[in-house]
């Protein structure tokens, strides 16, 4: 299944898997340089396992959630379970893909386990991803006005708002933004052969899609969908930091949550994230008044329990499903 996804989804350029790893590697041992390994055994052997636990049990709700929401994207078609899997093979190749390639392959898994076309699932994934921004920079304004002198509140602030309005404006009129862009290629004679066909195919489905999928009907549930996401993903996060003993306040892990997550926007081409995460969150652990050694080895502990969980949940639902289903392949 992997082997046919990469190769459908994924282009054989070794160039960019090598720059890939080498700015995950190089990022990634600019950390754990500053890790004191007699602070981070410390550290280890106080882990609360109980909190750890609290955390799984949020990052599995949140897989539920965002499941939930796929299922809600694909016009309730498909079978709760289909929409499982599509998001526990979306989320692996998230974490296993360079240069967020993740979310092209996710347009295969989706096709395969939703039916979608290949322009309805693009537009589905946008859609969702315009929903993640515009809840998850609300949360991260209201702790950040919360706080003291954690971080510059104004500049912050300001950013934050602007990326709110702009991802709803988009959301809103995507079916204006696909018109645009379906006219201006027919104007210019575009769309004929090769490449270009497949993008002007791809721009008609995903400007039908919005037209008759994406219902107002259908907002306040998306919403309330997206909140439950991001209130488990914020609450896994919030649990690692006490399972880890970080003493934080609650304002401080909210908005060091939020922020971490809003790092994942950033385009640098590494795999799953790995380098740029662990980087993050150590400058911001730093910047609300932890030591650095202390910083880089909580945010290594953290993002691997990060990075393992899609693996956990991958399995939790290809085998309880299977095992629900029968013998025959999901």
């Amino acid at each position: 299944m992997v082997k046919k996804l990469l190769q459908k989804s994924v282009p054989n350029k070794p160039a960019l898997w090598i720059s890939a790893s080498l700015i995950s590697i190089v990022l990634l041992a600019l950390v754990v340089m500053q890790v004191d390994i007699a602070q981070a055994r410390t550290m280890l052997e106080n882990l609360s396992w109980s909190m750890l636990a609290v955390a799984f049990l949020f990052l599995l709700m949140e897989g539920i959630m965002t499941a939930l929401r796929i299922w809600l994207f694909a016009n309730k078609k498909p079978c709760v379970g289909s929409a499982l899997k599509a998001n526990a093979w979306y989320v692996l190749l998230l974490i296993i893909l360079p240069a967020r390639l993740g979310e092209v392959a996710a347009i295969v898994v989706f096709e395969r386990y939703l039916g979608q076309k290949y322009g309805a699932a693009a537009m589905s994934i946008i859609a969702q991803r315009l929903y993640d921004v515009i809840i998850l920079g609300t949360f991260f304004l209201m702790a950040l006005l919360g706080l003291g002198d954690f971080m510059d509140k104004k500049i912050m602030s300001i950013a934050a708002t602007i990326l709110i309005m702009f991802s709803l404006f988009v959301l809103v009129r995507l079916d204006m933004f696909l018109t645009i862009a379906a006219a201006m290629m027919q104007k210019m004679n575009i769309g004929r052969t090769g490449i270009t066909r497949k993008i002007m195919r791809l721009i008609l489905q995903a400007r039908i899609y919005s037209r008759h999928n994406l219902k107002r009907k259908d907002v306040p549930m998306a919403l309330i969908l997206t909140i439950g996401k991001w209130i488990s993903n914020l609450g896994a996060l919030a649990f690692l930091f006490k399972a880890l003993h970080l003493n934080l306040p609650f304002l401080q892990e909210v908005t060091i949550a939020a922020a971490y997550n809003f790092l994942a926007i950033i385009p640098l081409q590494t795999i799953g994230g790995i380098g740029v995460g662990e980087a993050g969150l150590t400058l911001l652990l730093v910047s609300a008044g932890m030591a650095t050694s202390i910083a880089a080895g909580a945010s290594l502990m953290i993002r691997f329990v990060i990075l393992i969980f899609p693996f956990i949940f991958w399995g939790l639902v290809m085998g309880g499903l299977r095992l629900k289903e029968g013998p025959n392949e999901g």
